[in-house]
């Protein structure tokens, strides 16, 4: 990988950074390297979230950590969750899930991915698409959405909402454990 300070002729490369990007669920910038005639030579995206929760989980019960590390993003909880389950799973020396705990898990995960996506689309990338890019940036944001195309915010909270519920319904069942237990 090429970066400024290991480059052959860092002197002749120039670092362009656009920071923050906005409309992504997280923090995150572009960093880009341009030689003297403006040829890129590296693009990188920099998610830089430091969370830390291992410090939070450390000598817990290891029952809790789904439930915890859910807690870590507020978009995406249930990627969070499921994740951790799997690996509690494996921890207690669960077998295979049922049927019915695996077609409840991926209803969950499925409620997520609309939700995620929902919130993406209305939220973060509709104010540019139904604006466009060359609109007053006060105005171009989901409350500029609301205000002018009111039927489709509504849509949008309301696709989130259904989402929501999905996941919430199915969570109660997606976690019991499997019906053989561990060995001992």
């Amino acid at each position: 990988m090429l970066n400024l300070e290991t480059a052959e002729s860092p002197h002749k490369l120039r670092r362009v950074a656009i920071e923050p990007v906005s409309r992504v669920e997280g923090h995150g910038k572009v960093t880009i390297l341009l030689d003297e005639e403006n040829r890129v030579h590296q693009v990188r995206l920099h998610i830089v979230e430091f969370r830390g929760f291992e410090v939070f989980i450390e000598g817990r019960p290891y029952w809790e950590v789904p439930v915890t590390v859910q807690r870590l993003c507020g978009i995406c909880p249930v990627s969070h969750h499921l994740a951790a389950a799997k690996a509690m799973d494996l921890v207690a020396g669960y077998g295979p899930l049922t049927s019915t705990a695996e077609k409840l898990r991926r209803l969950l995960h499925y409620g997520q991915l609309v939700q995620s996506h929902a919130l993406h689309f209305f939220y973060l990338a509709s104010p540019d698409l139904l604006f466009g890019f060359d609109s007053e940036v006060g105005k171009r944001n989901i409350v500029g959405v609301a205000a002018a195309f009111p039927d489709l915010a509504k849509r949008g909270v309301m696709t989130r909402k259904w989402a929501r519920r999905s996941s919430a319904t199915s969570s109660a069942s997606a976690f019991t454990a499997p019906a053989a237990s561990p060995a001992a």
